[in-house]
């Protein structure tokens, strides 16, 4: 038997499905093809990492991951659509609106209080001299006296 035949029945030689025939020719030429051997070899190291994979126990919080992701879409799906836009917009606006009365009340008050420091300036018109006293002590007394 040739190798490209041999290796179509390598799943059924594995899982015992040939005939007792059949299951003998295979088991011979594995035994006399040395790259057939290495196939099949390869092929029940994968096999038998398949059954290890099939015994798997389910994670056992999956079902309220999954629970807790469609009622937050589900909750998403509640709500309007344009409020959140509509909320970023007005926030936007207000703090515009907020930033240009801000300035605007700021200069009317600055313009208040130039007017009445310029009344209270032209009433005034005294000269106030201060007296240095200073160049007159000594030094001693100043550094002495409690």
């Amino acid at each position: 038997m040739n190798c490209k035949t041999v290796s179509e029945k390598f799943i059924s030689y594995s899982n015992g499905e040939l005939s007792s025939l059949e299951n003998e020719i295979v088991k011979t030429h594995l035994e006399n093809c040395g790259s057939c051997y290495a196939l099949f070899v390869e092929l029940e190291t994968t096999l038998n990492l398949i059954e290890k994979r099939k015994s798997l126990d389910p994670n056992p919080f999956l079902y309220t991951r999954i629970k807790q992701n469609l009622d937050a879409i589900e909750r998403r799906a509640d709500r309007p659509m344009f409020v959140p836009v509509y909320k970023k917009i007005l926030q936007k606006v207000l703090l515009s609106f907020l930033l240009v009365a801000g300035v605007f009340f700021g200069i009317k008050l600055g313009n208040i209080c130039m007017s009445n420091q310029v009344v209270i300036f032209s009433k005034s018109q005294t000269t106030e001299f201060y007296f240095n006293d200073f160049q007159q002590e000594k030094l001693e007394v100043l550094l002495l006296s409690e």
